[in-house]
């Protein structure tokens, strides 16, 4: 009413150098509809749920690590130069971690995630929160493993609205697992 611009969407990211985006510069924030006019033509992209995480993963070779921020994660979706890549995505191990991997693979079915799996999640037991509402959708964009582990805990199976940040996961267990995962990607994190 008062004829003021809304706010624009800004998308975080972290390229490697040869991407061809000036070497100086190892974060930005751009505007999303600007970004999706780059040419950029990453090998391989990592989505991570949360700014800590985001930080703390390596940028691989040819890549560019973006923070999803959540269920704002459409922000890097719509982005066309990702359709024909490959995308990896890591998010908390609980229902809306699931739910925002379901929203993604909506844009880019491609994506694979990491370390959202049962075996991390009962690795760190000790490091269990507690949602304060569960996601209950019918999600149907996850694979066969992530269906069932989402399924257990929307079903209160491993205990009430369980929770695993991906902050919490030992940092060593995530560095193993997400080196394993952009191997078979054919990638991997710089100075590896």
């Amino acid at each position: 009413d008062l004829g003021l611009r809304t706010k624009p969407g800004l998308v975080r990211f972290r390229p490697a150098p040869t991407l061809g985006l000036p070497t100086a510069l190892t974060e930005l924030a751009v505007r999303s509809g600007e970004l999706a006019q780059l040419r950029l033509e990453p090998r391989l992209t990592i989505i991570v749920e949360n700014e800590i995480s985001y930080l703390s993963v390596d940028v691989p070779d040819g890549g560019i690590v973006f923070w999803g921020r959540g269920f704002d994660v459409d922000s890097v979706g719509r982005l066309p130069w990702l359709a024909e890549v490959d995308v990896v995505y890591w998010g908390d191990i609980d229902t809306h971690g699931f739910a925002i991997l379901d929203r993604l693979r909506a844009w880019l079915p491609q994506t694979r995630s990491v370390l959202m799996d049962r075996e991390t999640l009962l690795a760190h037991r000790d490091r269990w929160g507690s949602e304060d509402r569960s996601a209950r959708s019918a999600l149907t964009r996850l694979t066969a493993g992530e269906q069932g582990l989402y399924e257990e805990l929307v079903e209160g199976v491993l205990g009430e609205r369980v929770r695993l940040e991906q902050e919490r996961v030992d940092w060593g267990w995530v560095e193993e697992r997400l080196y394993r995962a952009l191997q078979k990607l054919g990638a991997q994190p710089r100075g590896r």
